[in-house]
């Protein structure tokens, strides 16, 4: 547990982002939030955080940001799109910067919690599990974006006090990639049919509550851990247990790879128009259709720090649902 602390969190507009900050607030720390300029911070308008507008690839941005920091949770991320070098600058020079920045100003947080992913790792097959000794193969600019970050901090070890977690694909009310993609389209009645899959899944409040854990113990110091429920699911356990939820029985559609490509293509165009998250991205079609099969084992993380999942697939899936519904989201 992290009670009264300086804490800096980077993305914290975010899907997960949000979710960290307010679970900190709860236990008396103070939050500063460091959030691009023209970011939506809506969801942070109830909470009483500190908010500083800065671009992490522009290093003077962050100098008054780190300042008497005890924690810093390092979530700001690009994802993908059309961009390949903006994503560079911000996942791997970002973090080069934040980290960079803490060590000119003497600034030795007792904790930098940088959150990756099992893009990192790469897909894992249909016939293994990789755990945090699989040597890394990622096969998107994203995963290897974090994979440099994450090799940056390893030559940092024993340096710079920082622990890493890896996050596989985490749902939740706000989410508006990974799963918001198979809501949207089963509340329509439509089924995208591309063959089975496994990955691991984690609901949002786990992902928050594993971090924190992860920050707070001293055994994680230099250590690398992948989270995740300890189960692994197919597409279509995914699928069917949403279609239980919505109740309405979809109608199952076919559609090449090929094409939807360019309909991932055509949703990047419409949200860098509109400023906005796309609803399927290029790299999240490869790494979940192409790559059909992420599974990774979280023993790690329940050995060294306790990590347990709380919340049951059907659990989140219908918190999930409610929040979606309830905003018109779907």
């Amino acid at each position: 547990m992290i009670i009264n602390k300086k804490i800096l969190v980077t993305g914290a507009a975010g899907f997960i982002g949000h979710h960290l900050v307010r679970e900190l607030k709860r236990n008396n720390n103070d939050i500063v939030c460091l959030i691009p300029p023209g970011e939506n911070t809506s969801l942070l308008k109830d909470l009483e955080v500190k908010i500083i507008y800065g671009d992490i690839t522009q290093k003077e941005c962050l100098v008054g940001a780190v300042d008497e920091i005890d924690y810093i949770f390092h979530l700001a991320a690009r994802l993908g799109g059309r961009d390949n070098p903006l994503l560079y600058r911000v996942n791997l020079e970002g973090t080069k910067n934040l980290i960079n920045v803490c060590r000119e100003q003497k600034v030795k947080p007792e904790r930098f919690l940088f959150i990756s992913s099992t893009a990192v790792v790469g897909p894992s097959g249909k016939h293994n599990t990789h755990n945090e000794e699989t040597a890394c193969r990622p096969v998107s600019h994203y995963g290897k974006s974090k994979l440099m970050a994450e090799q940056y901090l390893g030559a940092l070890k024993g340096k710079f006090p920082h622990t890493i977690i890896r996050l596989p694909l985490v749902y939740g009310p706000g989410s508006r990639g990974g799963l918001f993609v198979f809501f949207k389209m089963l509340n329509k009645r439509i089924s995208l049919s591309f063959g089975n899959g496994e990955t691991n899944l984690l609901y949002v409040g786990d992902a928050v509550e594993g971090i924190i854990n992860a920050a707070a113990n001293p055994m994680t110091v230099g250590e690398t851990y992948i989270l995740g429920e300890n189960k692994i699911y197919s597409f279509r356990q995914i699928r069917d247990t949403i279609i239980k939820i919505i109740k309405k029985r979809p109608v199952k559609l076919f559609i090449p790879f090929h094409l939807m490509y360019f309909i991932a293509i055509f949703f990047e165009l419409i949200a860098r128009a509109t400023k906005s998250r796309s609803l399927l991205t290029r790299n999240e079609l490869k790494s979940y259709v192409k790559y059909r099969y992420w599974r990774f084992d979280t023993y790690k993380a329940a050995r060294d720090f306790g990590f347990r999942h709380r919340v049951s697939l059907a659990q989140g899936l219908r918190t999930t649902y409610d929040w979606y519904k309830q905003r018109n989201w779907i």
